[in-house]
């Protein structure tokens, strides 16, 4: 389960409004301050329930109801990005959670499913997986975000109960939205509100696809540095230099060249190419992981034809050691003939 930096994003907003050092945060947090910034950016469940946990352990200059004062002034601190955009253009708190679950779907994913839904004028009810007791933190800044909701439609706070799995949400019916009935009727139609509902919701999705790439990238990418650490510290053992340059796999672990002669110094000309081809891998897979790829990158390495020289340079590089190979069998045989 991950929960959208929508919410690191607000609790974040409210510390700068207050005047908060976040130096500590910057570091004590392992999540770049970056990325809990980016409200359309997602993490695990534990490291969002982390994250609030390290806040509220700081000593603030306004600790009260840290988490309920992030909800609460949602509306104010347009911490949510698109979606905030849209839920004032929303004629009552009925049609945000028209939905219930697609709305949910905006700070938790995979989209929760819900059961037991109940609607009336004043409220909604529903059950969903998700135990308050299990994040507590999390869904105590969720419950105080329901409840401003009533807010971008210029109601009061609504009231928001949820315990253990039943979530309840009452608003007041009382005063009347910012937009009347015949307002609404002249300047916002239901296609639009869904047209806009169905966007956000798209992006959405292509944001959490694009975020579960790059987080099985930068899994690839810990597990290639672990790997090469530990090769690394083996081969540090040998005795053969040339050796240590070879890759832990593939064509180039099968050679192994008298010290000092011309086949020992192009193979391991050819090792230190493949270690450099390696690196420049590295670095345009961790900027793309970050988001660095700008448009004069992407065109650059267009012209360069990255995409060919990426799996190119491996065939080339065992096929010049093939040929390597075939030599020093040569130059063996050579000198197998002069002894004789």
């Amino acid at each position: 389960m991950h929960f959208s930096c929508k919410i690191s994003n607000a609790v974040l907003t409210i510390l700068e409004n207050q005047g908060e050092d976040l130096t500590p945060i910057y570091e004590q947090s392992t999540l770049s301050l970056d990325l809990l910034r980016d409200s359309s950016y997602w993490i695990s469940a534990p490291q969002m329930e982390n994250f609030l946990s390290l806040v509220l352990h700081l000593p603030l200059k306004n600790e009260d109801s840290l988490l309920e004062r992030a909800g609460h002034e949602g509306p104010e601190l347009r911490a949510w990005g698109v979606l905030d955009s849209v839920l004032r253009m929303m004629p009552r708190p009925q049609e945000i959670f028209n939905q219930p679950e697609q709305f949910l779907s905006y700070f938790i994913s995979p989209k929760p499913p819900i059961d037991n839904l109940r609607r009336d004028e004043s409220g909604v009810s529903f059950d969903l997986p998700l135990p308050a007791e299990q994040y507590p933190l999390v869904t105590t800044y969720l419950k105080a975000a329901f409840e401003s909701l009533p807010l971008y439609v210029g109601q009061p706070l609504a009231k928001c109960e949820w315990r253990e799995i039943h979530l309840k949400l009452n608003w007041s019916t009382q005063q009347s939205s910012m937009l009347n009935e015949e307002t609404i009727g002249h300047q916002v139609s239901p296609a639009l509100f869904q047209s806009l509902i169905d966007d956000l919701q798209r992006t959405q999705r292509e944001r959490e696809d694009l975020q579960k790439f790059v987080g099985d990238l930068e899994a690839k990418i810990l597990e290639y540095e672990k790997q090469n650490l530990d090769l690394a510290k083996v081969q540090a053992t040998k005795v053969e230099p040339a050796i240590s340059l070879l890759p832990a796999e593939g064509s180039l672990s099968g050679f192994q060249f008298a010290s000092d002669t011309p086949f020992d110094q192009l193979f391991q000309n050819l090792a230190r190419m493949q270690d450099y081809m390696v690196r420049a891998q590295q670095l345009v897979v961790m900027l793309a992981a970050q988001g660095k790829m700008t448009p004069a990158v992407k065109e650059a390495m267009r012209r360069v034809d990255w995409d060919f020289v990426k799996t190119q340079y491996p065939r080339t590089v065992s096929e010049s050691m093939d040929v390597l190979r075939k030599m020093q069998n040569k130059n063996t045989e050579k000198e197998g003939t002069r002894h004789v």
